[in-house]
């Protein structure tokens, strides 16, 4: 079992941090069609376990409809979109820190930027990482 220390030691050790606070990091991720998507990693407590969660941006309110919104999220393999509280439409995914291994760490690392990049072309067309 991992702790939230260990995994972001992980972090720091596989990849290049854009930031590193003490209860997030947000690392840069390089996609195979040279676009990038930046993904940040929090730490939280809920249900007195540790949690971690993966968020990407992925367009703002006014570019998707809540109603695409929720069609999208139907089939999503991994995550689901959110409406943050600045009005951007992000792509989410938790995971119980105690069930989570370090080497797998990159799985949820690379779904959400692929499918979180995926989401930003069809809406907007743009990088904005």
């Amino acid at each position: 079992m991992p702790t939230w220390h260990e995994l972001r030691q992980h972090a720091r050790t596989a990849y290049t941090l854009s930031v590193d606070e003490e209860t997030w990091f947000s690392l840069v991720w390089s996609l195979d069609t040279e676009r990038t998507q930046q993904i940040v990693v929090s730490h939280y407590e809920a249900m007195d376990r540790d949690w971690i969660e993966f968020r990407s941006y992925v367009c703002k309110e006014a570019e998707m409809t809540p109603r695409v919104a929720l069609r999208k999220n139907e089939g999503l393999g991994l995550g689901a979109l959110a409406l943050d509280e600045d009005g951007d439409y992000v792509l989410i995914h938790r995971a119980a820190l105690a069930s989570l291994d370090p080497d797998e760490f990159v799985l949820p690392l690379r779904l959400i930027a692929q499918t979180a990049d995926e989401l930003e072309i069809q809406q907007t067309a743009r990088d904005d990482f």
